[in-house]
């Protein structure tokens, strides 16, 4: 009978063990996750802190579903905890129906912790550094505000990156505590900070065999002595890589190599070859199909004097200039160059055939881009029924402003040029003249997706007769960048028999609004208005239409339908373009 018993016990244990060897083993369906009470930084945090979340998409078994059901409470009251939430209540339920396993976490996370103090102080060189001072004027938590430990945490990661970003190598915090009284219920913040010295520059040393030491020196805007700036180090390489005789910069400004708080920099430099070339294609339905192809020598001597040759060919030109350029001054804005140049134009308004020599001095002024020229400019040329020929002397001067975050593809920029030239009769020209124009475009956000783009350009001559303009300096209006509805440089005054011959003056507006689509597409509405003139009161073309835009990595390329309203069956035509905003 005992024996009986026994067998009958080992079998019941054995059935027990088995029975639950199996449970665990059962592999359940996935499990849904259901977070709510709280939203935004906390829920997330919540939910990069379940491992039950982590995991929902694999294959687990019954009893490990269980197992991290019952630590998600844990889990989900601590994750609350960096945002000031020391008192979190959790309702925590788990289910299965025939959807398969549902964990739903309804969250109270109760009054966030305040803060009772904030004790603040830096010592050292950098406790009157402005960009300091600016970290501690907005210091996140204030008195009496929740906590939230993010905010501290970032804070003095901020810290130390300004630090290292501006020379304080030394620096150190002598007390960085986060007291939580949970008994009180508040939080004390001390922040202590000793930025030791500031490191300056040493001797600075530039390995490099292409150039003038003189000229590189006037590269380099960083001397020995100044603070340490690694946005100085920065803006120094990239000048050093826009200059196109280096295609490799090496920056060494190592604070272990330091003495008496002085850092020795080291600049190696590595010559780009010598020879470039370019080639581009492109369309546009003002030019038909274009192909450009360039020659540029990078450096002929130690001056870093460099030549180009550039060929275009399209629809309505082919040229070919040449020009000799030297830096001055300021190598990295400043240049004096010398060109020459030989073209041929063919629209449906005028043939010409030009020939120039230039001479130009280029200069930054703040962000302003100034040239000044002299140009020798002989053209001949058919325009209307008239047949002509010009030589001109003409002193020039460029203003250039650009502003933007970028020119390729602007969300928010300006673009502006004055242009003023002139000839006088008296000296080597047949005609006296003079001409300005200003031009500028603005682009604005519109919201997170959308832009609002203004342009507009005027131009005045004022000269004894028009006829006496040679064609290309004559002002012309339709186009792709002008008045679209209208064919490339088809609009202006014209002659007794009705031809087209340009003005003497311009007048051009345009409004453009851009939606943003999906991916890199865009739409957009337009309204254009303007002509060439021969007087501003005389009346003005209109256009208005329809387009769509494709973000490439050259600029957009925008494909428009325009009407031209101001003609009595309005027609459409076609605009194709492609290029950068600005």
């Amino acid at each position: 009978m005992l024996h009986l018993q026994q067998q009958s016990f080992a079998t019941r244990l054995a059935a027990g063990i088995l029975l639950f060897l199996l449970s665990s083993t059962v592999w359940a369906d996935k499990v849904t996750i259901s977070v709510e009470g709280i939203t935004d930084e906390p829920r997330d945090n919540v939910l990069a802190s379940l491992t039950l979340h982590q995991e929902r998409e694999r294959e687990l078994s019954v009893a490990r579903i269980r197992r991290l059901h019952e630590q998600a409470v844990s889990e989900i009251t601590t994750a609350l905890q960096p945002f000031g939430y020391y008192r979190a209540r959790v309702e925590s339920s788990l289910e299965h129906d025939e959807n398969g396993w549902i964990a739903r976490y309804r969250i109270e996370p109760g009054r966030p912790i305040p803060v009772k103090t904030v004790d603040v102080q830096i010592d050292g060189d950098g406790r009157t550094d402005p960009e300091f001072e600016i970290i501690i004027d907005n210091f996140p938590l204030q008195l009496n505000e929740p906590l939230n430990q993010r905010d501290y945490d970032d804070t003095k990661h901020e810290l130390q990156t300004v630090a290292a970003e501006r020379g304080y190598f030394d620096m150190r915090f002598t007390r960085s505590e986060m007291r939580i009284d949970l008994a009180d219920y508040h939080a004390d913040i001390y922040l202590h900070i000793d930025t030791g010295g500031r490191y300056r520059f040493g001797e600075i040393n530039v390995e490099q065999q292409i150039l003038n030491p003189e000229l590189l020196q006037r590269y380099i805007r960083i001397q020995p002595g100044d603070y340490y700036s690694a946005e100085a180090l920065l803006e120094l390489q990239q000048a050093l890589l826009s200059s196109e005789y280096f295609s490799d910069v090496e920056m060494n400004a190592d604070p272990l190599l330091a003495k008496d708080h002085s850092i020795p920099v080291t600049v190696h430099l590595t010559a780009r070859r010598p020879d470039k070339y370019t080639f581009g294609l492109g369309y546009g339905t003002d030019t038909d199909a274009r192909v450009q192809a360039g020659w540029e020598r990078r450096y002929l001597n130690a001056d870093g004097h460099h030549v180009r040759a550039d060929v275009h060919n399209s629809g309505i030109e082919r040229s070919i200039t040449t020009g000799y350029f030297i830096p001055i001054r300021n190598p990295r804005t400043d240049q004096l160059g010398f060109t020459a140049g030989y073209s041929e134009n063919t629209t449906r308004t005028a043939d010409t055939e030009i020939r120039q020599l230039a001479v130009n001095r280029t200069n930054a002024r703040g962000h302003v881009l100034e040239t000044l020229s002299l140009t020798y400019h002989n053209e001949k040329f058919e325009i209307g029924d008239e047949t002509g020929a010009s030589t001109l002397l003409m002193p020039g001067i460029n203003w250039t402003y650009f502003w933007g975050d970028e020119r390729v593809f602007t969300r928010r920029g300006a673009r502006a040029t004055l242009d003023l030239r002139g000839a006088s009769s008296h000296f080597v020209s047949d005609i006296s003249l003079l001409q300005s124009r200003l031009g500028a475009k603005i682009i604005r956000p519109v919201g997170d997706s959308s832009r609002f783009i203004v342009r507009g350009d005027v131009g005045h001559t004022r000269l004894a007769a028009t006829h006496e303009l040679p064609a290309s300096l004559r002002f012309f209006s339709g186009g792709d960048v002008s008045v679209r509805g209208y064919a490339y440089n088809s609009r202006g005054p014209t002659d007794d028999n009705g031809n087209v011959v340009g003005g003497r003056n311009l007048l051009v507006g345009s409004v453009e609004y851009e939606q943003h689509i999906t991916g890199k597409w865009a739409a957009a509405v337009f309204y254009d208005v303007g002509n060439a003139v021969n007087n501003f009161s005389d009346p003005l073309d209109k256009g208005a239409g329809i387009g769509v835009r494709w973000r490439s990595p050259i600029g957009q390329i925008r494909v428009d339908v325009a009407s031209a309203i101001s003609e009595p069956d309005k027609p459409l035509r076609l605009h194709i373009y492609l290029g950068p905003d600005l």
